[in-house]
């Protein structure tokens, strides 16, 4: 399970869409080795991503952002928030 940041979760708790953070928040999931949604029908926050190439590239783009995010946060100081994923616009296309 992950949340909006691609971190790895627990199973969310009943009536709960996305569970607490494990390992700190400092493992991500991204392409195959994740859920492919968050939440369920029809209350859906990241609806299922298909299993293909480029939704894995880009969420592993966010992914990397974040954890330079984090760092910079550990390390520097930074405030700044980490970036939520969003649906790859190019999920839907097939060869």
């Amino acid at each position: 399970h992950m949340n909006q940041k691609l971190q790895v979760t627990l199973r969310p708790a009943d009536g709960k869409s996305v569970g607490e953070l494990w390992a700190s928040g400092r493992a991500f999931a991204v392409g195959d080795c994740n859920y492919g949604c968050i939440g369920s029908p029809p209350d859906w926050i990241l609806p299922p991503v298909p299993k293909i190439s480029f939704p894995g590239e880009e969420q592993a783009k966010h992914a990397c952002e974040n954890v330079k995010l984090l760092d910079a946060q550990r390390f520097v100081g930074s405030t700044a928030e980490l970036t939520d994923t969003w649906w790859p616009w190019g999920a839907g296309m097939f060869a």
